[in-house]
């Protein structure tokens, strides 16, 4: 074995690593080797979603920074930060207004605190003048010129004022800001901005003065214009008064500031002027006010003052006695406007009486009962009163239960006209209600069908639930039959006394009828003799509005042969049908 390894080792022949193509293969990875391992790199890198974030955040923050004033980099963030933040809010709120906490709270106090120092002012102002003999002439002032007193002080009191400040675009006279002070009306911002640019190239064309030689002050009635120019931009301050020269550093402080912050957005300018809202602060520094020194008000002598002071606590106490008497007075009236059935045609106030007159239905509650609520007493009001009879629904219902005197079971309603009656009531009152009702003030129609179908409903189901009986194979009653047939007297007396109410007819049929242990033959003309028997006990030619009409069916609904004596005895009888023939039958 060692010797034909060794035999092997020496064989001349070549191997698979000698031939011309592995040497090669050998020679190019020597060669090109690293590069193809670096490209590859480079190409799984890029293709690499994780890799290239991580790269993007290395140099993210940097690029950010050397491109904070680039315009380009603002337009193209501000929408999706605006994005983030709106999503953010609406997602949970707290976070963003834990962050704004510090920054909120100390500017809502310093707005708060502002203003407050702006009326106190004010108030103040307008107090120290109000009891000086200088106010009475400004008191005429403000009335000869419909002006509010606390103006006309201020404009006697009142040294200078700034009230409106313009930030306007040098190069194209376009508004870039405009504030006005509490207080203040202003005109269209964007027209007195086109103004004044306007004037300042008349000024420089006539006069043939440099660009930085324009227009610095302009005066307009008691109102004056100072003008300060800047390389891109002028501010214009319209002032009230006599401002002092100090006032010139100011403005000039303000509008440096507005060129050292947006010196980019000035050169560069493309007409959105939204983009100068954050030179708001710069401006407000513009806003001076300063007052006359306050007069030390000039001695009264304390007998007149505690005279005036008397005099005013006594009218002070007239007035208030005066409205309040005044209130409860017209609260008075007012109610009984509203009442139904009450007319208030005048009021006056005559002898240290206040005086009432009008029109009042004898239905209508009365009006003495209203003075207790509104603290009047029956001795400071005089009243004078003619009857008339009132329409209102609630007085009409009321005068026609009056007249009509309705029985528990029946309600009364009113509408258009229409006085409707339901419920359940005897055929007696029935019959007097649409006799009376149509007489009541007010109703043009009575409508009682409800009650007049309630009262026939009943009497019907009473007049068919009697039934006299008889005896076997005869015309004899039995045993309490004749006091049935009695009873039945009285209601259709009553049935026919409800047709007459109502003009109606009604027609009322007796049947009579036999057991079935007779005669088919002899049991037809037993039973229309029964019935014959009962219609002549009823009297009825005396029912003018009820028709009665008697007939035998014999035993067609009698109980079969051989049923018990009871039940034979039930079919020996006379019944009645009230308006219900066809369906009886």
């Amino acid at each position: 074995m060692p010797d034909s390894a060794a035999a092997r080792s020496d064989d001349p022949s070549p191997g698979p690593s000698d031939t011309p193509a592995a040497k090669f293969t050998e020679l190019r990875a020597l060669l090109v080797g690293p590069e193809q391992r670096q490209l590859h790199a480079l190409q799984t890198r890029l293709e690499d979603p994780a890799a290239q974030a991580r790269d993007v955040s290395r140099v993210l923050a940097t690029a950010v920074e050397l491109r904070t004033r680039d315009p380009h980099l603002q337009r193209a963030l501000a929408p999706t930060i605006e994005d983030a933040i709106t999503a953010s809010v609406r997602r949970n709120p707290r976070p963003l207004a834990d962050a704004l906490f510090p920054i909120i709270g100390p500017a809502i106090r310093k707005a708060i605190a502002a203003t407050l120092n702006g009326m106190l002012e004010s108030l103040n102002t307008t107090l120290e003048h109000s009891l000086s003999w200088r106010s009475l002439q400004w008191r005429l002032d403000a009335r000869r010129s419909g002006r509010p007193f606390a103006e006309v002080v201020l404009l006697n009191t009142l040294l200078y004022r700034v009230e409106q400040v313009f930030l306007i675009h040098r190069p194209s006279g376009l508004l870039l800001q405009h504030l006005t002070a509490s207080g203040t009306t202003a005109q269209d911002a964007d027209m007195v901005s086109g103004m004044l640019t306007a004037i300042r190239d008349f000024v420089q064309d006539s006069f043939k003065v440099g660009e930085d030689e324009g227009l610095q002050t302009l005066k307009v009635g008691d109102l004056s214009v100072w003008i300060e120019q800047g390389p891109h931009a002028l501010l214009a301050v319209v002032v009230r008064g006599a401002a002092p020269p100090s006032l010139r550093t100011t403005l000039q402080q303000a509008l440096e500031a507005v060129h050292a912050q947006y010196s980019d957005l000035l050169e560069s300018f493309d007409g959105n002027a939204a983009r100068f809202e954050g030179t708001r602060p710069l401006l407000d520094v513009c806003f001076r006010q300063e007052f006359r020194g306050r007069e030390r008000p000039r001695g009264i002598p304390p007998r007149i003052m505690v005279i005036a002071a008397t005099v005013l606590l006594a009218v002070g106490v007239w007035m208030f006695f005066a409205l309040r008497a005044r209130s409860r007075w017209n609260g008075y009236v007012n109610a009984l406007r509203a009442e139904p059935g009450v007319v208030v045609v005048s009021t006056a106030r005559a002898a240290g009486k206040y005086v009432v007159t009008g029109l009042r239905d004898p239905l209508a509650p009365d009006p003495a009962l209203l003075l207790p609520s509104h603290n009047l007493g029956p001795d400071s009001v005089e009243s004078r009163w003619e009857l008339y009879q009132a329409l209102h629904p609630s007085i009409v219902i009321a005068r026609a239960r009056q007249l009509l005197a309705p029985p528990g079971g029946v309600s009364l309603e009113f509408k258009d006209g229409v006085l409707l009656a339901t419920g359940s009531a005897p055929v007696e009152w029935i019959e007097t209600a649409l006799q009376v009702a149509p007489f009541v003030p007010g109703v043009a129609r009575f409508e009682a069908r409800p009650v007049i179908d309630s009262a026939l409903a009943a009497l019907a189901a009473s007049i068919e639930s009697a039934m006299p009986m008889f005896v076997k194979g005869s015309t004899a009653f039995t045993a309490g039959s004749e006091a049935i047939i009695g009873d039945q007297v009285t209601r259709l007396a009553s049935l026919d006394a409800l047709g007459r109410a109502a003009r109606r007819q009604f027609t009322v049929e007796l049947v009579g009828e036999a057991d079935a242990d007779g005669a088919v033959e002899s049991n037809l003309p037993l039973s229309q003799r029964r019935a014959e028997r009962v219609l002549g006990l009823l009297a009825p030619p005396r029912l003018a509005h009820v028709t009665l009409t008697a007939s035998g069916i014999g035993s067609r609904s009698a109980a079969p042969t051989g049923e018990d004596e009871t039940n034979k005895q039930r079919n020996r009888r006379v019944s009645f049908y009230v308006n219900r023939d066809a369906d009886r039958r």
